[in-house]
């Protein structure tokens, strides 16, 4: 009883911090305090420590000389490499969708294009030019939804978690995402009404052409954006400093 125990409060805390690496609340560079995650949690500071191990063997976070843990930062062939992943296994995961897709997920996939349609909606009546930080976090939240549901669908679950932990992982470290305007919201929209018209005609095809096309469309934005932020005078020296350290940093090869 007390091993499961352990088991729910160490899943507890790694929950937790993955909601706040996804929704941007912890950025690349930022400081991971046990003691803080604890109070926040509820519970002693082992499980949570359990957690930020198990982040740290995942590539997510590291400890760094000085700072302690910290939210890593990709480099550029990182986010190259992430892309080429996701380029090679949901395409496929799609076209196996297309081929065995219930009524209750394609109802899950309307879902998430109507919450996007939402937002942009809500950017109009704004008159905003682009999406404030919660709504980012809504649109980010129906993005992924929309993609873990594709790939449960292909009933490839080690696809789902390889496919799960690299799109954590390319969300975290853009530390600087691109302007969500209502063209950039609505030209999403677009390419996911294609990739479910494409899957609900059971056209198997066309629903790995979509999903290709839209996730290189995404390659493009991210990598823009990226360089931006790297050759952007406006970042703060203190993360300058860190992300010089943990580039500088020999990567391990496991």
């Amino acid at each position: 009883m007390a091993a499961s125990s352990t088991i729910s409060l160490r899943q507890q805390a790694y929950d937790h911090l993955q909601r706040k690496l996804i929704s941007g609340e912890l950025r690349s560079g930022s400081v991971v305090s046990e003691q803080s995650l604890a109070e926040e949690i509820g519970v002693s500071r082992t499980p949570v420590r359990e957690a930020i191990r198990t982040l740290e063997m995942e590539g997510i976070l590291e400890q760094v000389p000085r700072f302690g843990t910290v939210v890593r930062k990709l480099d550029r062939r990182d986010l190259v490499e992430l892309y080429e992943l996701r380029e090679a296994i949901e395409p496929f995961s799609t076209a196996r969708a297309a081929r065995r897709i219930s009524a209750s997920d394609l109802s899950n996939l309307e879902s998430t294009i109507q919450a996007i349609e939402v937002l942009r909606d809500e950017l109009g009546i704004s008159g905003a030019r682009q999406l404030n930080e919660n709504q980012m976090r809504r649109l980010l939240s129906a993005d992924l939804t929309f993609h873990l549901t594709l790939l449960r669908a292909s009933g490839n679950g080690r696809m789902l978690k390889i496919v799960s932990d690299s799109r954590l992982l390319t969300g975290v470290f853009n530390s600087r995402r691109q302007p969500h305007t209502s063209a950039v919201v609505e030209s999403t929209l677009d390419q996911h009404r294609a990739i479910v018209a494409a899957v609900q005609a059971r056209n198997e095809g066309m629903a790995a052409s979509a999903m290709l096309s839209h996730i290189l469309h995404s390659k493009e934005q991210a990598l823009e954006a990226f360089d931006f932020d790297m050759s952007s005078p406006s970042v703060p020296a203190s993360t300058q400093r860190i992300i010089s350290e943990l580039t500088r940093k020999p990567r391990s090869r496991k």
